[in-house]
C-alpha cells in the first residue's frame, strides 16, 4: 500500500516536489505528467477534475490560488480524508514559505529549493493517512487535535508568539510549543515558559496521570469496551483511549488503536456531516455522498477478532472497539452509555 503526493505549477505543470509513504517506487515523471495532463486538459474546457476511483486506489486533484496543483494518490483512504490532507499540505507550505512566494515566485528553481523545508511536515502528514501499512505508533488524525479529558483542563492556559517553533519541557511527558520570531533567545523562552506555567505545574502533573487512559479515573466504562475514539466535531478535538485491562487477550494497545483509527476513517464519511455553515461549503463531488448518508446516526463493523460501533449524538461521535464475542445488538446500548458517561459531567472540559 502506497500514498503519493505531488505538487506542480498550475500554468505549466512543472513538478515542484513529490513525496511518498509506503512500499513501491517514487512516482515517475511520466505518471505525474499524465495525472496533471488530464487535469489541465479538462480545465481548458471549463471542467474541474476533482477525483477519480480505480479498483484499489483513489486520486484527488486540488488547485490552490490558481498557481499550484496538488495531486494525491492513495489506497484505502476516503476522498474526504484526502481533501483534508491536501488542505493541510498547502497550509504547511504557506506557513513555511509564505503565500506571496508561492503565488509569485522569483524563479521556479528557487521555489523548489524553498519548498524542501516543508518535507518533514508533509511526510508527517502522510503518516496520518491510513493506507493499511502502519510504520509508526502515532495515531494522529488530520484536522483534529488530540487531547485528554481531565478536571484540570479549564485551569490550563495556552500562550503563543510567531515563526520559530520552540518546545519547552514543563514536567515529565508534558511540553509546551511556542511559535516565535528570531527573538527572544532560547534561554529566555524557557524562562518565560516556566514563569508563565509555574502556577499550573501541579495541575499538569495531575493531568498527566490520566495518560494513556486519557479520561479521569473517577469515570468507569463497560468492561467490554476495548477502546474508544471520541470526537467533538464542533471544536475539532478527539480523545483516544484503550482499556489496559485487556492488554493480553485482544492484541496490543497499538493494534487496537490502529483498528479504531481505520474504522474512524471509513465511518467518518457516513457520520461526520457539516456542523456549521462554513463547513457546509464542501466540494460538489462529496455532495451526493453526503446526501446518501444524511441523518445517519450510527454504523458498525464486524470482523473475526473485533467489532466496531460508531454513534453520533449532537456534536459528538464516539467510535467504540469491542471483542468479537459481544452481541451486535448490545453494542448500541453500551456505546450510548459510554458516551453519556464521558460527556455528561460538565466540570470536565476538553
Amino acid at each position: 500500500m502506497t500514498a503519493h503526493i505531488m505538487c506542480v505549477t498550475s500554468s505549466g505543470g512543472i513538478p515542484l516536489f513529490v513525496r511518498k509513504k509506503g512500499d513501491g517506487e517514487l512516482m515517475t515523471f511520466s505518471k505525474m505528467a499524465s495525472l496533471n495532463g488530464v487535469h489541465m486538459f479538462l480545465k481548458t474546457h471549463n471542467i474541474e477534475l476533482i477525483n477519480t476511483d480505480m479498483p484499489d486506489t483513489t486520486v484527488v486533484w486540488k488547485e490552490f490560488k490558481d498557481c499550484i496543483t496538488l495531486i494525491v494518490v492513495a489506497s484505502s483512504v476516503t476522498k474526504q480524508v484526502l481533501n483534508k490532507f491536501l488542505n493541510a499540505v498547502f497550509n504547511a507550505m504557506i506557513l513555511l514559505v509564505g503565500l506571496k512566494d508561492i503565488e509569485k515566485p522569483r524563479s521556479i528553481e528557487r521555489l523548489k529549493k524553498d519548498l524542501r523545508i516543508c518535507y518533514p511536515i508533509i511526510d508527517r502528514l502522510l503518516e496520518c493517512l491510513d493506507i493499511g501499512d502502519r510504520t509508526t505508533t502515532k495515531t494522529d488524525i488530520i484536522d483534529l487535535t488530540n487531547c485528554i479529558m481531565c478536571l484540570e483542563n479549564h485551569l490550563l492556559q495556552v500562550w503563543e508568539l510567531a515563526y520559530r517553533l520552540v518546545s519547552v519541557n514543563l514536567v515529565n511527558n508534558v511540553q509546551v510549543l511556542a511559535l516565535c520570531g528570531p527573538n527572544p533567545t532560547l534561554n529566555e523562552i524557557e524562562r518565560l515558559a516556566t514563569q508563565c506555567w509555574r502556577s499550573s505545574l501541579e495541575s499538569l502533573r495531575v493531568s498527566e496521570q490520566c495518560y494513556p487512559r486519557n479520561f479521569p479515573s473517577t469515570m468507569s466504562v463497560d468492561p467490554g469496551v476495548l477502546g474508544f475514539l471520541l470526537v467533538n466535531c464542533k471544536i475539532g478535538k478527539y480523545i483516544l483511549s484503550r482499556n489496559t485491562q485487556h492488554s493480553k487477550n485482544y492484541g496490543s494497545g497499538t493494534h487496537r488503536l490502529d483498528t479504531l483509527r481505520t474504522f474512524y476513517h471509513h465511518a467518518e464519511e457516513i457520520l461526520s456531516q457539516p456542523f456549521d455553515s462554513l463547513k457546509c461549503k464542501v466540494e460538489q463531488s462529496s455532495c451526493k455522498s453526503s446526501e446518501q448518508f444524511k441523518n445517519t446516526k450510527e454504523t458498525y463493523w464486524c470482523s473475526e477478532y473485533h467489532k466496531c460501533h460508531a454513534l453520533k449524538e449532537s456534536e459528538h461521535i464516539i467510535y467504540v472497539l469491542y471483542p468479537s464475542a459481544v452481541p451486535t445488538h448490545t453494542m448500541r446500548i453500551i456505546s450510548q452509555k459510554t458516551l453519556k458517561i464521558l460527556v455528561s459531567d460538565k466540570q470536565i472540559c476538553w
